[in-house]
Formats: structure tokens, C-alpha cells, sequence
């Protein structure tokens, strides 16, 4: 077999056309690659859900996922809020829109009040500053300093990120305060005036609503709705006042007023002494609630709310405490003792726990029924409540320990010892 080789040249007409595809194609790739190389343009930050494709904002709180919205942002090297990176995941970036999560860790007035507020994002050919917010997260009530509280009274909340507050929720339909909020620098108490129209038929809870969001409600939110009260050192019962009650302090302490504290309502339980190191004792600092008669002193209505067969997990023991003293507290504790069948069962709360002033001022102190214990022993329903001691009688007990080694000198109230039921 002959092999034949033959040459082929390509027409001399062809090669201008070869030329003229390669500079195309060399002029396409310039394109592509010079994408975004003008100078960025940051038109709007939007969030990343395509419904709100046409919306815009100018804040947003940690966590948050944002697209920002522009043009020549293709070549985006970083984002800065607050002057903090974000870090960027190029594959969320294209010419017009990259998309950034805030951190945690991204600045707001929450750990530095003088945040420049800005978006900042940088490119190879400059950077685009755009005014933005980074808000905190949402509210956290942890403590309600005193739960006893009526319409026109001032209400103090303790937690985390109380800026930008826009709404306080109170139990009724129309019971909530948009304005004449009181908040501290560091976004961890705010005072507000509880409003009329109170309703505690569904809920006892408050709430607050920020530009962050809402707060979650459970017990630790809650305020007195007018249930479930065993001793208000004023209402005749089964205890009667200020003598036929028990036994500890004097009747002559059951009054509205002790040096440095005065009644949220008629009279309360005081205490004004050096109470002993030590754990020491004298009968001086005990409130103990005896129903000699064998009479029911803790609360049966409404039925519907204190049923015997519900679980105690669904009741917590409450009351109102102040103190006026210049020392330390640190070693105080209240002790909160009850005498079931099943023997002496108790749950000690240390005073620096709740007590956010020395000033005379109530604070609520509030434990679970299923706290106080003794060994394994623990109410497993209400009506283990309901029951007493072997003996038959109901007894309650709030004392005042002091575990450190000096004495401490103070004056105690001690004031609307009840039982609420905590969960529905």
C-alpha cells in the first residue's frame, strides 16, 4: 500500500477571520475579568429572601443573613460592620450582590457605644461605605424585681439588651407601653410604668419587643395576678394578724413601716437585729406559719388552678423581700421550710441572687415546690402540699440564715407569702 502525504494550506483569506475570532475572544475574557473592577457601589442591603427581592433596611441584629445590593462588587475582597470582617465566601459574591452573615462577634451598642454604625466593603479598585446598624439580639427578662405590683406603679425589669425598646406587653388585650421607658448604659434594666386595663385571665406574663425582636416569656416574667396568697400580714384567715399565726417574730414587727423600708401595701413581716454568724439562731428572724386549728392556710381556689392532682413542678412558692443595711450581704441566705409526711423539707435561695439593691427597696423571691427536699424526698403533686406534717398541721417557714463568720447588721421585710401556679 502507497501512503500518499499531501499538504493543506489554509486559504490566505482565512487568517484575517482566525485573527479577528482571536482578539473577540481575548476582548470577552478582558471583559469578564475587569467585572467589578470600577469602583463599588453599595445601593441597598436587603435580607436574602427572594419575596423581598425590592426591600431595603438599614439595620439588622447579630445573626442576620444580608445581601448587599450594588454594582462592581465582583471583585469584593471584604466586608466590615462596625470595622469587624465578616470574611467572604466568594461563592456568594457576583457583580451585583454579596451575600455576608453578621457574627456574633460583629460590635453594637451592646459592647461599644460609639459603633460607627457603617457598612464597609472593599474591593481591589476602593471601597463603598453604606450607613447601617448592627443591632444586639433580641431582649432577655431575667428577673422581675418585684412581681407585686398594680396600674401606675413602676415596674423594673433585669436582663440583657434592652436598647432600642419599642414595646412592653402586659397581661389584658390592651395593657402595653410604647413610650416613658427608663434603660441604663449597658442595656440591663429598664423601668416602665405598669398601665391600666391589666387582665390575668389568659396570662401573667410581661414582654418586651425591641427593634431586635421580642423576649421570651416563661415564669421568671411573670407578675402577681391577685392569686394564691397564704400570708399578706393584713388578711384574716386561718392565720390571723398580727398575733394568731405562728410564731417567730414579734407582732409587734407585723407593721407598715422598718428603719430604711417601707409596705408596698398595709403591713408586712420585719426583722431588725445583727443577724448571728454562724448559722446561728434566735426565733427573731423566722416567719414560720402555723395553722394551729388544723385549718388550710395554703391556697384550693380557683379549683380549676390549684387542682390537688397537679404536678407541684407547676407551682412555685413566692414572696417579697427588701433589706437596708450598709454591710456586705454576701452569706445572707433565706430559707424557705416546709414540714411534709416524708420529713423537713427545705430549699436555701443566697440573698445576692435576687437582691440587686441594699436600699430598702422589694424584690420577689420565687422557687418551685419541687426544689424543697430532703434526700430523695420532694412533692411530687400539689395535694403533697395540701397535706402537712405527719401531725397534721400546715406550716411554712421563711428564716434568714447567716453562714459567714461575722454577724451582719440589717433590716429584713418580709412581705405576700403565696403560692402561684407557674404554669397552666
Amino acid at each position: 500500500m502507497k501512503i500518499l502525504n499531501k499538504k493543506f494550506t489554509l486559504p490566505t483569506s482565512f487568517y484575517p477571520a482566525i485573527l479577528l475570532m482571536g482578539v473577540m475572544a481575548l476582548g470577552a475574557c478582558q471583559d469578564e475579568e475587569g467585572m467589578g473592577m470600577g469602583m463599588p457601589v453599595i445601593e441597598r442591603v436587603r435580607n436574602t429572601d427572594p419575596s423581598t427581592a425590592d426591600s431595603s433596611f438599614t439595620s439588622a441584629s447579630l445573626g442576620s443573613t444580608l445581601a448587599i445590593i450594588g454594582t462592581n462588587l465582583k471583585g469584593t475582597e471584604q466586608v466590615f460592620l462596625n470595622d469587624y470582617p465578616l470574611g467572604i465566601n466568594p461563592t456568594y459574591v457576583t457583580n451585583t450582590s454579596v451575600i455576608v452573615t453578621v457574627s456574633d462577634s460583629v460590635p453594637t451598642v451592646a459592647t461599644n457605644p460609639d459603633v460607627p454604625n457603617t457598612l464597609r466593603l472593599v474591593t481591589g479598585s476602593g471601597e463603598a461605605i453604606y450607613e447601617f446598624q448592627t443591632l444586639p439580639p433580641a431582649p432577655q427578662v431575667q428577673q422581675v424585681k418585684n412581681q407585686y405590683v398594680r396600674s401606675g406603679e413602676e415596674l423594673t425589669l433585669y436582663g440583657r439588651y434592652f436598647y432600642f425598646v419599642d414595646t412592653v406587653y402586659f397581661p389584658g388585650q390592651d395593657a402595653f407601653v410604647t413610650s416613658g421607658f427608663e434603660t441604663n448604659s449597658t442595656g440591663t434594666r429598664l423601668t416602665v410604668t405598669v398601665p391600666e386595663n391589666l387582665d390575668f385571665s389568659e396570662t401573667q406574663m410581661v414582654s418586651v419587643v425591641t427593634r431586635s425582636g421580642a423576649s421570651s416569656t416563661n415564669r421568671n416574667t411573670q407578675i402577681y395576678a391577685g392569686k394564691g396568697m397564704i400570708a399578706d400580714f393584713d388578711t384574716n384567715g386561718v392565720l390571723e394578724w398580727p398575733w394568731n399565726w405562728g410564731w417567730g417574730i414579734s407582732g409587734e414587727m407585723i407593721k407598715p413601716s422598718q428603719p430604711g423600708i417601707e409596705s408596698l401595701e398595709g403591713n408586712f413581716g420585719g426583722m431588725n437585729q445583727a443577724f448571728p454568724a454562724n448559722y446561728g439562731w434566735n426565733n427573731d428572724k423566722v416567719i414560720n406559719l402555723a395553722a394551729w386549728s388544723g385549718g388550710q392556710p395554703f391556697p384550693t381556689s380557683p379549683e380549676a388552678e390549684y387542682d390537688p392532682t397537679s404536678p407541684a413542678a407547676n407551682f412555685d412558692i413566692r414572696f417579697e423581700l427588701a433589706i437596708n443595711t450598709e454591710e456586705s450581704i454576701e452569706g445572707l441566705i433565706v430559707q424557705i421550710w416546709y414540714p411534709s409526711a416524708n420529713g423537713e423539707l427545705s430549699y436555701d435561695i443566697p440573698l445576692t441572687e435576687v437582691i440587686k439593691a441594699t436600699d430598702g427597696s422589694w424584690h420577689t423571691f420565687s422557687t418551685n415546690l419541687t426544689r424543697l427536699t430532703n434526700g430523695s424526698s420532694r412533692f411530687e403533686t400539689y395535694a403533697d402540699f395540701l397535706a402537712g406534717g405527719a401531725d397534721g398541721v400546715k406550716q411554712l417557714r421563711i428564716l434568714i440564715i447567716n453562714s459567714s463568720s461575722s454577724d451582719i447588721s440589717a433590716v429584713v421585710g418580709v412581705d405576700n407569702i403565696r403560692v402561684v401556679r407557674a404554669v397552666n
